[in-house]
C-alpha cells in the first residue's frame, strides 16, 4: 500500500535493501524470499499479523539474525552483520518497543555510552555532553541532557534511543512498534521527530498494526 507516492521524476536513493531474505527456524518458515527496498528519505511501514515474520526481517537488518539464503545491501552492496554491533557499524539502528536505557544514568551518559570521550583516564564530561546535545538536536525535541533517564516519559525516552541511533551515524532506522504504549500527545510528539528525519534523508522502517498511522506518516 502506497500512501505518499513519490513522484515519478524523483528517483529514489535506495539506502539498504533485503534481496531474496530466507530464513527457517527448525521447521517453521518466517520468512520465504523477501526482498525490498527501503529508500532515504522515506517511511517504509511494515504490518502484518502476528508470526507475519516482521520481527525476523528485522530482526536479520538489525543483526540478531543471519538469513539462511539472500542478502542485505547497504548502499548498493552486500553485507552481512554478525551481531547489532556490525549493523550499527553499518548504519542500521533498531529502536525496539522495550527501550534499552539505563535509568539510572543521565540522558547524556545514555547517549555517550560505550562511546565515552576520555582524556588522560578521565571523562571529559563537558565534550560528551555537547555530543549528547548535538544528538538531540538532530530530533527536534527538547530534552535536558542532564536529566535522569528514569524520570523521562515513555514518548521522551523512544526520542532518546532514536537519538542515540542518530549519535552512531544511522542510515536506516527500525521502529518497532514505538506508538504502542504511548498517550496521544506522545505520539504527537513522536510523529513531529520522525517527520523531522525523514526530511534528513533517514531511511525509516516503522512497524505498526495502527492502520490510521499508515496515511499519516507512512510513504510506502
Amino acid at each position: 500500500m502506497r500512501a505518499n507516492p513519490t513522484p515519478a521524476a524523483v528517483a529514489p536513493v535506495a539506502a539498504a535493501g533485503v534481496k531474496n531474505i530466507t530464513k527457517r527456524f527448525q521447521a517453521i518458515s518466517a520468512l520465504g524470499s523477501v526482498t525490498i527496498d527501503f529508500h532515504a528519505g522515506q517511511v517504509h511501514v511494515l504490518m502484518g499479523e502476528n508470526g507475519a515474520g516482521k520481527s525476523t526481517l528485522i530482526g536479520i537488518l538489525a543483526g540478531v539474525h543471519c538469513p539462511d539464503e539472500g542478502q542485505i545491501e547497504m548502499d548498493g552492496r552486500a553485507v552481512a552483520p554478525a551481531n547489532p554491533r556490525d549493523a550499527m557499524a553499518l548504519g542500521i539502528t533498531a529502536v525496539f518497543q522495550e527501550p534499552a536505557l539505563v535509568p539510572q544514568l543521565t540522558v547524556a551518559e545514555n547517549l555517550t555510552l560505550g562511546r565515552e570521550y576520555v582524556r588522560w583516564g578521565l571523562l571529559r564530561r563537558s565534550k560528551n555532553r555537547a555530543e549528547a546535545l548535538q544528538a538531540l538536536a538532530r530530533t527536534g525535541a527538547s530534552i535536558d541532557p542532564d536529566v535522569l533517564v528514569r524520570d523521562l516519559s515513555r514518548a521522551e525516552r523512544q526520542i532518546v534511543e532514536i537519538a542515540r541511533a542518530l549519535h552512531s551515524s544511522a542510515k536506516v532506522l527500525i521502529l518497532d512498534e514505538p506508538t504502542a504504549s504511548l498517550t496521544e500527545d506522545e505520539t504527537e510528539q513522536l510523529f513531529a521527530t520522525i517527520a523531522r528525519l525523514r526530511s534528513g534523508g533517514l531511511a525509516i522502517i516503522y512497524i505498526t498494526h495502527r492502520i490510521q498511522e499508515i496515511r499519516r506518516i507512512g510513504d510506502s
